[in-house]
């Protein structure tokens, strides 16, 4: 701890990155957004909390990768594969919240830098995952467009909802985090690290120790827990738009869970309480922090983000 205060891994939702219409947005909304998202990290700052790394999601800049693809299918080929894509956002929105931070340090006069940090994340290639991609990515295509990516790419593609066919991939297990050692060096260098971009840039582990890409994505809730225990953080703050987990979130009378175990989450979540690809990759991320050491693992709106860290909001979930 530092000033008694708690070290946090907070993980930032889509909310707290996304315009309005992403595809089409200009680049100075994006710094607009981030400085809202940043503006909430800066005022932890000064409430004492001096430990801090930053996770992020990556949804719609890869999407604006995929699209500028296809856009320029004709004069340049489809060649980038997902990893470098992954790569490219990382790359990109590490700028904007390193600027953004940077920035609104310096107007409050708060002596902080920040660092952003190209992430790779090793996934096993043996994981089930990659038997039966289910992760949808990219544009939509026609049948006929469809059948040739998947003669010409190798690609699955699938049917979504008759809107057209949909590339889709494995969403493999994070194993280990490459760059662990830096994170912990730069917040005991006393800086705010940025890094797990889209839950880190997927990449399988040679017998000789090398690394290599693979076409794969992430959850960037899991990577987040995973790096913070690697590190030794003490909480876990999982960011979106409700104000945490609820039971019977459908019903006429959902139930926002405000403290829970560990032990009794998992139980709600094999009761199968929390929704694919919404709320139960975060209560995964939740559980598998505490379970494996950490102190608490919070779920909260952005927007209360310092409440939740000071018990006031959120759901948190503790051993």
């Amino acid at each position: 701890m530092t000033n008694g205060k708690p070290s946090l891994l907070i993980a930032l939702g889509g909310n707290a990155l996304n315009v309005p219409d992403p595809l089409h947005a200009h680049q100075k909304e994006e710094f607009e957004v981030a400085r809202k998202s940043m503006s909430n990290i800066v005022d932890l700052l000064e409430n004492e909390y001096n430990k801090i790394i930053l996770t992020h999601g990556n949804g719609p800049q890869v999407g604006q990768i995929f699209l500028q693809q296809e856009l320029t299918k004709n004069e340049f080929p489809r060649q980038i594969t997902l990893d470098v894509c992954v790569a490219d956002s990382q790359g990109r929105i590490g700028y904007i919240l390193q600027n953004v931070f940077d920035n609104v340090c310096q107007q409050r006069g708060i002596d902080k830098k920040s660092f952003a940090v190209v992430t790779q994340v090793v996934v096993d290639v043996k994981d089930p995952a990659f038997d039966q991609p289910t992760k949808p990515i990219g544009v939509f295509y026609s049948k006929q467009e469809a059948d040739k990516l998947k003669q010409e790419r190798g690609w699955k593609l699938i049917e979504d909802a008759g809107r057209g066919y949909r590339r889709v991939v494995a969403s493999p297990a994070p194993l280990e985090i490459v760059e662990t050692k830096i994170f912990k060096e730069i917040i005991d260098q006393g800086f705010i690290g940025i890094g797990c971009g889209g839950g880190g840039i997927p990449v399988i582990r040679n017998s000789d120790g090398t690394l290599t890409g693979i076409e794969a994505v992430i959850d960037k809730d899991r990577t987040s827990a995973l790096l913070a225990n690697s590190i030794g953080i003490e909480q876990l703050i999982l960011l979106t738009n409700v104000d945490g987990a609820y039971l019977n979130f459908d019903s006429d009378a959902p139930q926002l869970i405000k403290n829970i175990s560990a032990d009794q989450l998992k139980t709600y979540l094999d009761e199968g309480e929390f929704a694919e690809g919404s709320m139960k990759p975060k209560v995964e991320a939740a559980v598998e922090f505490v379970k494996n050491g950490g102190k608490k693992a919070i779920i909260a709106d952005l927007n209360n983000l310092l409440p939740a860290i000071e018990g006031k909001a959120g759901t948190h979930t503790t051993r």
